[in-house]
């Protein structure tokens, strides 16, 4: 029996013994397992990544990479400022974060070998974006030149003094700079809606100005704001004009004050500037040339304008119309280079003077003169002398007539060839000293010679008076000297003929 206890006591402890060892084993395996499980996880477990996280556009929060990578600080920057850096290498970046309804998507890099993807992940009003890093075959770091361009862009944007902005397709900003952001809230408040456009522009429109006043009591301030169209955005910038503006005013100012100056001038005037346009002409010149001034309004160019000068037949009639286009094309240049002065003989009888000025910076002025009653008096009055001198040149007695300063003025035939004498052969005046010694040298010696000359030079009205003259060769001559208007004097020598009793002709009827 006692063997038989014993001998179940030991098949008992073997038993327990196995139970041991095999517990022990599985807890050995356990704790070995779970060691080996999480040194594994701290090996593999990933560095912290780079997620922002937005709150309407506004960074709200960031991890310490996040934000040393993108140098922003949450509250002080936007969406904005890490999609300029973003976009270069991810195309498909949103220009404004996304919202509404839970979503995701991942953006890939295109054209680059970027370390990391673009998680985006948004609710409502939050957009998280997340940096995940790709596979370590693909992956390769931001070079320093990249970063160092990225930085140099979001450096010049924020340094920029004109304001940008981008537009998104339904006409709503989706980008801004400092300098658009500072002029918005001196126009319309701190509260303003940045999403509405400050200049109302159309995309796709050319150069436009825009007025912008920012107190009503105030001038407004001119922008010329140009768009360019870019994918689906469309890209805005302004340029404050205000001086050139202002310059444009300032020259249509002191163009009214000319028009206004020559309008009551009778000379027709035609300004062109340096491109040959006319900019500036007055009434006269309507009333002159009979253009309509819906035509000078046009600004015509100055070939053009002499153009319809010539076929309304207010210019001479050229022999060929080629020969009279260099005739015009040398009489700009003439006119832009040195003084141009023509008279135009026209079809009509008129007559006009015309001259061309060379001005200041380019600019060529014409005027228009109509001469034709001046030209009409010159005429008149040199048919008048012509007429008169024929008419004394009929009388048979020498006539000589002198100014009060003793200068020759007249003479008739009759005179010239008694005397042999032509004063208009002569390339000086003839005076009274120059007649007496000619006269002295043909004539017998007289007392009475110093009286001529003293008559003339105190400019003697009073009774005519004679005196006898005997040539060295002739009959005897009978010297008149009268005073007549003006302060002249004339002189009148008569041939004394025995047989001839009757009396000398007054003076007076002679002066008539």
């Amino acid at each position: 029996m006692l063997c038989l206890f014993l001998h179940r006591c030991g098949v008992f402890l073997e038993l327990v013994e196995i139970v041991i060892i095999v517990f022990t084993a599985i807890v050995a395996a356990g704790l070995a397992q779970s060691y080996l499980s999480r040194g594994y996880a701290i090996a593999t477990s990933p560095l912290e990544p780079m997620a922002l996280l937005f709150t309407d556009g506004v960074l709200q929060h960031g991890t310490d990479s996040a934000l040393r990578h993108f140098a922003v600080e949450p509250g002080l920057h936007a969406w904005q400022d890490i999609h300029d850096t973003l976009v270069p290498i991810f195309p498909d970046f949103p220009l404004v974060p996304r919202s509404g309804e839970e979503g995701r998507v991942v953006l890939e890099p295109q054209g680059h070998t970027a370390p990391h993807n673009i998680e985006l992940r948004w609710r409502d009003a939050l957009c998280w974006v997340t940096l995940t890093p790709v596979e370590e075959a693909t992956a390769a770091p931001i070079t320093p030149a990249l970063e160092q361009e990225m930085n140099a862009l979001r450096l010049s944007s924020d340094t920029m003094i004109n304001p940008v902005w981008h537009l998104h397709p339904d006409g709503t900003v989706c980008w801004k700079n400092p300098a658009y952001t500072v002029l918005l809230e001196l126009t319309r408040g701190l509260d303003a809606n940045p999403e509405t456009p400050l200049f109302p522009i159309t995309p796709g429109d050319g150069p436009r100005r825009v007025a912008l006043r920012l107190d009503p009591l105030d001038a407004p301030d001119w922008y010329e704001v140009t768009s360019i169209q870019m994918g689906s955005v469309t890209v805005c910038h302004a340029n404050c004009i205000n001086a050139l503006v202002q310059a444009e005013q300032a020259q249509r100012d002191f163009v009214q004050s000319l028009a206004k100056t020559f309008a009551h001038l009778p000379v027709g005037l035609a300004i062109f500037d340096r491109r040959g346009q006319l900019v500036l002409f007055n009434p006269a010149l309507v009333d002159l040339t009979h253009l309509t001034p819906k035509f000078l309004s046009s600004r015509p160019a100055m070939l053009s304008f002499f153009d319809q000068l010539r076929e309304d037949r207010l210019m001479p009639e050229p022999k060929n119309y080629a020969s009279w286009r260099q005739t015009i094309t040398d009489l700009i240049a003439a006119a832009s280079d040195t003084s141009y002065e023509e008279t135009w003989n026209l079809e009509d009888g008129r007559t006009f003077s015309v001259e061309g000025r060379p001005h200041p910076d380019g600019a060529t002025a014409f005027l228009f003169e109509d001469i034709s009653a001046e030209v009409s008096m010159t005429r008149s009055y040199r048919s008048e002398l012509e007429l008169g001198q024929s008419l004394i040149d009929v009388v048979e007695d020498g006539l000589v007539v002198f100014s009060a300063t003793g200068a020759l003025t007249f003479c008739n035939v009759a005179y010239r060839g008694l005397w042999g004498h032509d004063p208009d052969t002569g390339f000086v005046e003839t005076t009274i000293d120059d007649c007496i010694n000619l006269w002295t040298r043909m004539c017998q010696p007289s007392a009475l010679w110093p009286e001529i000359a003293k008559c003339i030079s105190e400019r003697s009205t009073g009774t005519p008076w004679d005196m006898t003259l005997y040539p060295k060769n002739g009959d005897a001559l009978t010297c008149e000297v009268q005073g007549i208007a003006s302060g002249s004097t004339l002189i009148r020598f008569r041939t004394q003929k025995p047989e001839h009793g009757a009396a000398v002709p007054a003076l007076e009827n002679l002066q008539k």
